[in-house]
């Protein structure tokens, strides 16, 4: 059973993601497949890690791809339930995906209990800046990462208005359920706007198969909340031996980047000379 080794408020994640899963279609997963092969374009074969699986949408989108063997956990039971509900309906889309490959669980990376099997590609999208403690899931994750394997994980960017998000993620989590939509309602206004004439993106078109609304709750309520900049997550994984593959930057200001690393320089230089 999963330890969750900090006690303060927390968003409901599993809540949100039981509410996706109910609304995606198929379209929505071929863009989340897209996604996954976008970054791990080779998965035939390799064994697949999903820490903090949400949905489990891209645990599925893995064994799809062609992963053996699927392991997706998260510390909330809501979101292993909406994985455990969704991989049917999945199924039924892409006759690729191996059920029975696929194991969903309730786990957290920050317990000292963690089972440390090791994996070929070891994906975080999204998650570890809400454990509460980001320095220690990342170091927890590393050692999950086996000796000719790939860690993948998207991070919130560094930005001078991380901080203001910061509190207001802290109040929404704190206020009384009916009153947060008072919170989410302007800003999903605002970003939208932001979308069309600043970033020049329609939002409703998620590239990785999310939904507008989705998002905007989750990013307006993801607390805990921490952040980094490129050269912070760059610097602190290879300190620790591993070698950056890719970097995708956030197409905003506090969006995630995401990480490819790979965990010898040769490797490294294999992985970007086939993506090349």
């Amino acid at each position: 059973m999963a330890q969750t080794p900090y006690n303060m408020d927390r968003f409901a994640f599993g809540e949100n993601w039981k509410d996706f899963s109910q609304r995606i279609g198929q379209q929505d997963y071929e863009k989340a497949k897209a996604s996954v092969q976008r970054l791990v374009p080779d998965l035939l074969g390799k064994t697949f890690l999903d820490v903090g699986c949400g949905s489990g949408l891209f645990s599925m989108a893995a064994s799809s791809l062609g992963a053996s063997q699927v392991v997706g956990f998260d510390v909330d039971p809501a979101s292993v339930e909406a994985a455990k509900g969704l991989i049917e309906k999945v199924a039924q889309w892409d006759r690729s995906v191996r059920r029975d490959a696929i194991r969903f669980e309730v786990e957290s990376i920050l317990n000292p209990n963690l089972d440390r099997r090791l994996y070929d590609v070891v994906y975080s999208w999204g998650v570890l800046h809400h454990t509460g403690e980001m320095a220690r899931a990342f170091e927890a994750i590393k050692d999950l990462v086996g000796p000719d394997g790939r860690l993948v994980i998207a991070i919130y960017n560094r930005h001078w208005t991380a901080p203001i998000w910061k509190a207001i993620k802290k109040t929404y989590v704190k206020l009384p359920r009916f009153l947060r939509p008072i919170i989410v309602w302007p800003i999903l206004l605002v970003k939208f706007l932001v979308a069309i004439l600043v970033v020049r993106q329609n939002p409703f078109n998620r590239d990785r198969g999310m939904h507008y609304y989705t998002d905007i709750v989750d990013w307006v309520g993801g607390y805990p909340y921490e952040y980094a900049s490129i050269q912070e997550v760059t610097d602190f994984f290879q300190a620790r031996g591993f070698v950056q593959v890719k970097v995708i930057p956030t197409a905003g200001f506090t969006g995630c980047n995401e990480f490819v690393f790979a965990k010898d320089e040769r490797q490294a230089t294999d992985l970007i000379c086939v993506e090349s």
